[in-house]
């Protein structure tokens, strides 16, 4: 049995999977701070009541022995956007503010620890209701 397709680790596991992809974001964003005309981007906020409606889990077969997968491949659905709220312009055109980047870093930081202290807290959860603890 899969408990990544349960309700609750469903949703637990893609809100992890839009915190890992907010963070690339970020990251791209702070490694761009000095290119000039660079505007900052962030992803569409999360919205937990379209979890799961438009993602596939896909099962890659390649391999490169015979005996080996790769699992499965989670296509990348989050959409980024461009922030408009640009207040703060650089000489160069370039409208990052690395104070605002540091304060999304943390907390998506914060967010993602509590994501999976919740996975570890209902895992064991759902090990203690089957009697194997």
């Amino acid at each position: 049995m899969d408990i990544g397709k349960l309700g609750m680790f469903a949703n637990l596991k893609e809100k992890m999977d839009w915190l890992t992809q907010r963070q690339e974001v970020i990251a791209q964003n702070i490694a761009n701070s000095d290119t000039p005309n660079y505007r900052s981007n962030d992803l569409k906020e999360f919205d937990p009541k379209t979890i799961g409606r438009d993602r596939q889990f896909i099962l890659a077969m390649q391999a490169t022995a015979p005996g080996h997968s790769q699992g499965l491949h989670k296509p990348q659905n989050f959409k980024d956007e461009e922030v408009r709220k640009n207040y703060e312009v650089a000489p160069g055109k370039n409208a990052v503010i690395l104070e605002e980047q540091m304060v999304k870093m943390n907390e998506n930081q914060v967010d993602y620890q509590t994501m999976t202290r919740l996975y570890a807290k209902h895992k064991s959860m759902m090990i203690s209701a089957l009697g194997r603890a």
